[in-house]
């Protein structure tokens, strides 16, 4: 089951990847289909007694459900030609994506006696503190952040990956990288400007 899951995610990234870098939403919408169906059969050819896509699942892992619900967003959004996710919850899921990232992995590297990481093999706390931001998510109307909570938590029940870790199947480097960088670049293009017309 983890390889099926694993190589199927990993699938849906290469996709969504493909389909930005090839700008599908500005092509015909056969041409699209025609396009992502040619590359998901490329996907899956054996190269060296392995489809392409466990070579990625090789470098990559297995991807979290924070990994899986953007690639899920954006390549519906470059099939559909039409964002799919509203930016409030972008916004929101890319907040609590650094959050936790930040809260996680600068400690998992042993800087301090701390593991956050270690939290993920069944503490109370941890789930805890999940079902509290869950909560928090659901009653402010943030959909996208309660779907990344559940399904990983559905999916770390159920066994889908290797890992026991519930950390593993929340966020991973992915994700994390991605949405430092984004916020990172919006909030240059928000504040920048306006710093440099103060100084003038």
């Amino acid at each position: 089951m983890s390889a099926t899951f694993g190589l199927t995610g990993c699938a849906l990234l290469c996709l969504a990847l493909i389909a930005a870098a090839l700008r599908l939403d500005r092509r015909t919408l056969r041409i699209r289909y025609a396009i992502l169906a040619a590359a998901a059969v490329l996907l899956f050819i054996p190269i060296g007694g392995l489809p392409i896509v466990a070579y990625v699942r090789g470098t990559t892992g297995d991807l979290s459900a924070a990994t899986l619900t953007l690639a899920a967003g954006a390549l519906v959004s470059r099939l559909s030609g039409r964002a799919v996710i509203e930016p409030r919850e972008r916004s929101a899921l890319l907040w609590v994506v650094a959050a936790a990232s930040l809260f996680l992995y600068p400690f998992a590297l042993g800087w301090t006696p701390f593991d956050p990481y270690a939290l993920g093999y069944g503490s109370i706390v941890f789930v805890t503190a999940l079902l509290v931001v869950t909560l928090a998510a659901w009653r402010a109307g943030l959909k996208l952040v309660v779907l990344l909570v559940v399904a990983g938590a559905l999916a770390y029940l159920a066994g889908v990956y290797e890992s026991r870790n519930l950390w593993d199947y929340l966020i991973d480097p992915l994700a994390a990288l991605y949405a430092v960088v984004r916020l990172s670049g919006e909030w240059v293009r928000r504040y920048l400007p306006s710093v440099a017309s103060a100084r003038r």
